[in-house]
């Protein structure tokens, strides 16, 4: 007879990425057994499905070393939070879904002051910059699944057997037929990112990249992807952007769109996935900007060229993302859709099966 006493594993994801896999994942398990309850850290995706979240997401999603540095006396007092939640309740499991700086952290002190099996799903890219986090990654995790099949090996060399189950969009991103060729309607969807620092840089920038093609083409028209969960001052900044319509999901707004102006993250694989031409924008804090320059070991930025081992979509970051450069690139994929396309298909086919989550899943249950 099956055993109906629940079993609790503990999760943490920190940003809008996170909350996607980490409900993805939470659902596949549950697809498994029935046994398993969930707490810890998650957005309105994983808390829809059953998590109890300790403290309020939105309040996690800050990137650069700037902006963390302002909000480090709230991440100390989280991490003493959770490590005194996880003592209190003992889950069998420990799940940490991405967000490095702040999970590898509370890897550290959970495997000092406790057994649990730690795993990090989606490995922080230290590969890219700051690969000493791989000395942590040795002393504090028990598992680390990887999404990339290039990480295997990398970490391979390095003494770190991880799991590949291929990568998770893969499954969730449908393919896009894009618009009819013979429609003058021509659709761009825009990605301005996911987290409030990254809005309020890319929103200004993003406005004057659409008066512009407006101008060119008056029946260019746009779509806004908004993430979920946003304060309502940032729902009032992203209102300035002129667009026919505002959607609340990457698959929405990449469906039969033309082309698309993408914050660069998770969007993009969803791009190169769904075969939609783009370009990919990113702009931080200048103190941000020059930190990362010097440690990034890497010559790209987006995951998709990384991937290629080469430039297959144009990247504008910093000083070089101007309303021109990304007007200019977005008016050339309207040209010239197919060049990029065959790009981005040799790109996505590398990333793996479908079932992803229903083997990460597995696994984790099995372990």
């Amino acid at each position: 007879m099956e055993n109906k006493e629940q079993t609790l594993y503990y999760i943490v994801a920190g940003e809008a990425s996170g909350d996607l896999h980490g409900f993805h994942l939470m659902r596949s398990l549950n697809k498994i057994t029935s046994n398993v309850i969930f707490r810890g850290i998650g957005g309105p995706q994983m808390q829809s499905i059953g998590l109890h979240s300790l403290v309020d997401f939105n309040r996690l999603a800050v990137m650069g070393f700037v902006e963390v540095l302002r909000d480090l006396l709230f991440f100390i007092k989280l991490k003493k939070l959770l490590i005194k939640d996880i003592k209190k309740n003992k889950p069998q499991k420990i799940i940490l879904i991405d967000y490095p700086g702040f999970n590898l952290s509370l890897a550290k002190t959970i495997k000092k002051t406790t057994n649990i099996p730690v795993f990090f799903y989606i490995s922080p890219q230290v590969w890219a910059w700051k690969e000493g986090r791989v000395n942590q990654i040795k002393k504090y995790i028990d598992k680390l699944i990887v999404i990339f099949p290039f990480e295997v090996e990398w970490y391979k060399q390095r003494g770190i057997n991880v799991e590949f189950f291929g990568h998770p969009l893969v499954g969730l991103t449908q393919k896009t037929n894009g618009s009819n060729q013979k429609n003058q309607f021509k659709t761009i969807s825009l990605f301005p990112g996911s987290r409030k620092q990254e809005i309020l840089k890319h929103i200004p920038l993003l406005q004057k990249a659409v008066s512009i093609l407006h101008h060119k083409n008056p029946e260019i028209q746009f779509v806004l992807c908004r993430v979920p969960g946003l304060d309502e001052k940032t729902k009032m900044l992203l209102k300035n952007i002129s667009v026919a319509k505002t959607v609340n999901t990457s698959q929405e707004a990449l469906c039969n769109c033309d082309a698309a102006i993408v914050a660069s993250g998770t969007a993009t694989l969803e791009c190169a996935i769904s075969k939609t031409p783009f370009v990919v924008i990113y702009k931080t804090s200048i103190i941000s900007w020059l930190i990362a320059k010097y440690f990034l070991s890497i010559p790209f930025v987006s995951i998709v060229n990384i991937i290629a081992n080469k430039k297959i979509v144009e990247e504008f970051l910093q000083g070089d993302a101007t309303p021109q450069n990304i007007a200019r690139e977005v008016l050339w994929l309207l040209r010239n859709p197919e060049k990029i396309k065959k790009n981005l298909s040799k790109a996505s086919a590398s990333l793996g099966p479908r079932d992803a989550y229903k083997k990460t899943a597995r696994f984790i249950l099995d372990y």
